[in-house]
């Protein structure tokens, strides 16, 4: 009777813990792509006067609707010659956002550019979920924490 016990319980809290990370999980945002434009599309206009990047007009906007969360972020940044990617993972119920400079092509300029990351809603309940935007620069030997915060739709 004990051996036929043990399996069964095994299962019964493989399902209770699954049911829990599931709804724990209910709200999350689901990455879709991003979009790039600024200076990542090669026509838009630089400053050819610095050639350090201006953090101060770094811009965040969240725009959430029903169906879908956009993070838009906007930095200066060193003129490339090489494209930027990005990437989205969720950490610790927390959504990582990374931008990737691929180590090439660097100009004596500062460019504005600009990414759009777009996220589907799983659940139409309310959002209230951990953010972070995380630029990877290989120049650098730490990672450059360019925002936290909460994306929600509370108003």
């Amino acid at each position: 009777m004990k051996k036929q016990f043990l399996p069964i319980l095994v299962i019964c809290l493989t399902e209770m813990t699954c049911v829990n990370n599931e709804v724990k999980y209910e709200n999350r945002l689901l990455y879709e792509k991003t979009e790039l434009s600024g200076c990542n599309i090669k026509t838009a206009l630089r400053n050819d006067d610095s050639e350090t990047p201006n953090n101060n007009n770094d811009t965040i906007n969240i725009i959430v609707t029903r169906e879908f969360a956009h993070v838009f972020v906007g930095i200066n940044y060193t003129c490339k010659t090489t494209a930027f990617t990005t990437e989205s993972k969720t950490i610790d119920d927390v959504l990582f956002m990374y931008i990737i400079d691929g180590g090439e092509g660097y100009e004596r300029c500062t460019c504005y550019y600009t990414f759009d990351f777009i996220f589907k809603r799983k659940s139409a309940k309310t959002l209230n979920q951990k953010y972070k935007i995380v630029l990877i620069d290989p120049r650098k030997e730490e990672f450059v924490l360019i925002s936290e915060g909460v994306i929600s739709d509370n108003k």
